[in-house]
């Protein structure tokens, strides 16, 4: 009943999050403001009630029934359950990499705490998965590539052994009130250790890692005695000495520790700051400045499918998106971008808000310009005037504190005089009258 339960789970989140990311669903991205890898990237980048909500009840809910959000809600999980079972995997990997997946962790958190999410957004499943959901370029697939042949390989070793949010979720899980447990009636077949995704089940000497169980239950639906068990409270099955449990205590907060310095070292060493070239790239209203926008965005590109104009673009260099004013305006009656973006990468802005949020600054070449005043005609913030009775003679008046950037003006340009120039910090335009 649980397996069965599960799947369905897992198939209805996959049609909803390949609606919402193929644009076949615009609704449903603003579901994806639950996604708890997001949501912690918030907490550590800046803070907003929403993201502390969602942590707090996926990590109460996770200490209490265990990796349940691995197996029903993450997309990277269903892709890999997916391979597993297109290929019909048999092998999976029953090492505890703990000291590996702490060391990973440890460098993707500290290094988001120190204000670089750099590799928090190339290991967290939720951006790996968009970025190759929207764009099918080489970049954006091969990470999910490599994750599908590791499925084919040992199933779910990225989720037990690399997945910093998976590492975070195992701790809550470790001890937590319902737990997987054999009992006494195990014959030691096997047949569950053989099923289990995870490699979390030792059949011969009946213990079950519920750090690393991602709850799928295939090992319940197997056992021909009904020896496995969700319970609470802790059984013989993941029992150990108190010199053991100590022993494992300090190894793993050794490493966790040493893989937080390393983040917090490669965060302060500037090694993953933005070149000076990307700095003057034009972001999406609501990003604010380049530094904090990069410290917020995991690249889920969900605004990139949002957009209805198709101008905001993921960045070659970086893999954080810009805007593109080049291929048409930002739109001044849209706030699509602010309102999907799960981490507040894009604050959420409204309307009136948006029309007012400068995202650039227009700049004329006054010797290309043939006066015909067409660009005052498009101007939604009235920052050009013309009077028509003196066209062909004197140019437009621009007024740049109007002025929010949006790029209308450069299209109605016939000879291209206008640019579009990056501001260092967006601000919010108060002129109007």
């Amino acid at each position: 009943m649980f397996k069965n339960f599960r799947i369905a789970a897992a198939v209805i989140f996959a049609a909803i999050y390949a609606g919402a990311w193929f644009g076949l669903l615009p609704k449903a991205a603003e579901l994806f403001h639950v996604q708890f890898g997001p949501s912690v990237m918030n907490l550590f980048c800046g803070f907003s009630v929403g993201a502390l909500l969602t942590t707090a009840v996926i990590a109460l809910l996770t200490f209490v029934c265990g990796r349940f959000y691995c197996a029903f809600f993450c997309p990277m999980g269903i892709w890999q359950d997916f391979v597993s079972f297109v290929f019909r995997t048999k092998r999976n990997e029953r090492r505890n990499f703990q000291k590996t997946r702490y060391v990973i962790a440890g460098i993707a958190f500290g290094a988001l705490a120190a204000g670089s999410a750099a590799v928090f957004m190339l290991l967290d499943p939720y951006s790996l998965f968009g970025r190759f959901a929207v764009s099918f370029t080489i970049g954006a697939s091969v990470p999910v590539i490599v994750i599908g042949v590791l499925a084919v390989w040992k199933k779910r070793i990225f989720c037990t052994s690399v997945c910093p949010v998976g590492t975070l979720l195992g701790l809550f899980a470790k001890k937590g009130v319902f737990r997987l447990n054999i009992k006494q009636d195990c014959v030691k077949c096997g047949g569950c250790a053989k099923v289990c995704p995870s490699g979390c089940i030792d059949s011969a000497s009946g213990t079950i890692d519920n750090e690393r169980c991602v709850r799928c239950m295939d090992c319940m639906a197997v056992c021909p005695k009904q020896a496995i068990v969700f319970a609470a409270g802790s059984k013989s099955s993941d029992k150990t000495s108190f010199n053991a449990s100590k022993r494992l205590f300090l190894s793993a907060a050794v490493a966790l520790a040493g893989g937080a310095v390393t983040g917090i070292a490669l965060a302060k060493s500037g090694v993953m700051r933005f070149a000076n070239a990307v700095k003057n790239a034009v972001l999406p209203p609501g990003a604010g400045d380049i530094d904090r926008f990069s410290q917020k965005c995991t690249d889920c590109r969900l605004c990139v499918k949002a957009c209805p104009e198709k101008i905001i673009r993921a960045s070659s260099v970086t893999g954080h998106v810009t805007l593109d004013l080049s291929k048409a305006a930002c739109r001044f009656d849209c706030r699509r971008c602010t309102e999907v973006c799960p981490t507040g990468a894009l604050k959420a802005l409204s309307l009136a808000e948006k029309q007012s949020c400068k995202i650039a600054q227009a700049k004329t070449d006054f010797q290309k310009c043939i006066k015909c005043g067409l660009c005052s005609h498009v101007c939604p913030v009235r920052a050009i005037t013309f009077d028509i009775k003196y066209a062909g003679e004197r140019p437009p008046v621009f007024d740049g504190a109007r002025c929010i950037g949006c790029g209308a003006c450069t299209h109605a340009c016939p000879v291209d005089a206008i640019s579009i120039l990056p501001v260092e910090k967006q601000t919010f335009i108060t002129k109007r009258s």
